[in-house]
C-alpha cells in the first residue's frame, strides 16, 4: 500500500485561530484510493521549518500534500519550499500571470504587484485549476514521488483535489459504505446488530457518533469485495428502519429535499434558539427554492406573538420554551408562507438562561403537516453551538419521518 503525509500549512492554523479540516478531509478520502497516511502535520509559515519537514516527507512517503501557502503575500512560502526541497526553478507562467491580473482588475479595480506571485509553477509541475479562488494548485513528480500543493480555503481545495484523484488511483483503492442513523445509541446498535455487523471478517467496520450527524456506521474493504460489503449493508438497512435517514455521502437536509421534491410538498420553518441554522443548511442545496417558502427567525417573545400569531397567553402560562408554544410557531408559519409543512423550534442553548425545571439543552420542535401536528421535547447536551447543530438535526429527522407518513 502506498503512504501519503499531509502538510498542513499556516501561522493561523499553527496558533488555533482556525480548525484544519483539509487534513481531514484528504486523509479520508486517500485512504478509500488506497493509501496509508503516515501523519499529518501542522506547519508555520516558517521557511527553514517547511524545507526540513517537505525533505522528510520525501523520504517518507509516495505521496505529499501541501495546503495553504499559495496566496500573494510575503509569508505564502508554500511553492518556494517545495521547489528548494528538490532543488527545482520557480518559472513564471505568463497566462497565469495575465489572468490573475485581469480577475484582480474585474473585481478590485486595480491589480497588486504581488498577486503575480501566484503565477509562478514549480519547473515541469502541472498546474491545477482553481475555478473558486485565485491560487492555482500544482502536481508534479519527483523521484518517483508525487508531491500536491493545494490551497487553504476548503471551498478551493475540495474541488480541485476531486478533479485530480482519479490520477491517483492505486491496486489498493478501498470500497466504503456508510449507514447513517439518528435515534439510536451506538452501544445499543453494535450490540443489537453484531452478527450482521460482524458476519465478515474482511470487512472493517467503523462508528462515529456525532451531534450533528447522528452515528454513522462504515464498512470498508478491497474493491474486489464491493458484492460482499452491499450485502452486508443490505441485510442491514431493513433492522434499523426509519432510524437510517441517509447513505453514503448524503446528509438529513439532503434526503428531506428530495423527498419533499418527490411528493410535491413545500416547507417553512419557525426558528428560535436555532437562530436560522435550520434555514441556512437547508439552502446549501442548489434548486432548494422549488420546495422552501421562507422562514422567520423569531427570538423575541414579542416577535413570536406579533409575526407568528402566538397567543400571549401560551407563553404566560407555558413559557416560550414549550410545546404548547412551537405547536402554536409552526401553525403561523404554515399560515404565512401557505407551506404544506412547517417546522419550529425553540428552546434554551445556553449557557444561561436555564431553570431546574427547564435546564440548558431544553428544546422544543413541532412539526405541522397535511395530516395535523406532532410535537416532542429534548433534553440536549453540549455548549450553545452544540445545541443549536443538534436541536437542526432532530428538526429534520422529525420532518423526514412527518413526510414518509403522509406519503403512506
Amino acid at each position: 500500500m502506498k503512504k501519503a503525509i499531509i502538510l498542513a500549512i499556516g501561522n493561523e492554523l499553527v496558533e488555533g485561530l482556525i480548525v484544519d479540516t483539509n487534513s481531514r478531509y484528504l486523509a479520508q478520502r486517500l485512504k478509500e484510493f488506497g493509501y496509508y497516511i503516515v501523519r499529518t502535520e501542522t506547519l508555520p509559515d516558517n521557511f527553514d521549518i517547511m524545507v526540513l519537514r517537505i525533505k522528510e516527507a520525501i523520504k517518507d512517503a509516495d505521496l505529499i500534500i501541501t495546503s495553504g501557502g499559495l496566496g500573494p503575500t510575503e509569508d505564502d512560502l508554500t511553492r518556494e519550499a517545495v521547489a528548494h526541497s528538490i532543488g527545482r526553478k520557480l518559472l513564471k507562467n505568463e497566462a497565469i500571470a495575465q489572468e490573475l491580473i485581469n480577475r484582480a482588475i474585474k473585481y478590485y479595480g486595480k491589480a497588486p504587484e504581488s498577486v503575480v506571485k501566484q503565477a509562478f509553477v514549480i519547473e515541469n509541475a502541472e498546474v491545477i485549476d482553481n475555478k473558486v479562488g485565485t491560487a492555482p494548485g500544482q502536481m508534479l513528480k519527483y523521484d518517483g514521488k508525487i508531491i500536491i500543493l493545494l490551497p487553504g480555503p476548503p471551498v478551493e481545495l475540495i474541488p480541485m483535489f476531486e478533479s485530480i484523484l482519479e490520477k491517483l488511483k492505486t491496486n489498493d483503492s478501498l470500497y466504503t459504505r456508510r449507514i447513517k442513523t439518528i435515534g439510536i445509541p451506538e452501544a445499543v446498535l453494535m450490540d443489537e446488530y453484531k452478527d450482521i455487523l460482524y458476519s465478515n471478517s474482511r470487512i472493517t467496520i467503523a462508528t462515529m457518533a456525532s451531534y450533528e450527524r447522528g452515528v454513522e456506521v462504515r464498512f470498508t474493504g478491497p474493491i474486489e469485495i464491493k458484492d460482499e460489503i452491499d450485502y452486508v449493508v443490505n441485510t442491514l438497512l431493513p433492522k434499523l428502519g426509519e432510524s437510517v435517514y441517509a447513505l453514503d455521502d448524503k446528509e438529513m437536509h439532503d434526503v428531506v429535499y428530495e423527498l419533499l421534491v418527490k411528493n410535491n410538498y413545500t416547507v417553512s420553518f419557525a426558528e428560535s434558539c436555532t437562530g436560522g441554522l435550520i434555514s441556512s443548511t437547508f439552502v446549501d442545496i442548489p434548486g432548494v427554492s422549488s420546495v422552501f417558502k421562507g422562514s422567520v427567525v423569531a427570538y423575541s417573545n414579542e416577535a413570536k406573538i406579533e409575526i407568528l400569531g402566538v397567543s400571549k397567553e401560551t407563553i404566560e402560562k407555558f413559557g416560550a420554551v414549550s410545546e404548547e408554544c412551537v405547536i402554536e410557531m409552526a401553525q403561523g408559519a404554515k399560515k404565512i408562507f401557505n407551506s404544506n409543512f412547517s417546522v419550529a423550534v425553540s428552546g434554551i442553548a445556553g449557557p444561561s438562561g436555564g431553570s431546574e425545571k427547564k435546564p440548558v439543552g431544553t428544546v422544543c420542535i413541532a412539526v405541522c403537516s397535511p395530516n395535523g401536528i406532532n410535537s416532542a421535547t429534548y433534553n440536549l447536551r453540549g455548549d450553545r453551538q452544540m445545541i443549536r447543530k443538534r436541536s437542526t438535526l432532530i428538526a429534520f429527522d422529525m420532518l423526514r419521518r412527518g413526510i414518509i407518513k403522509c406519503q403512506g
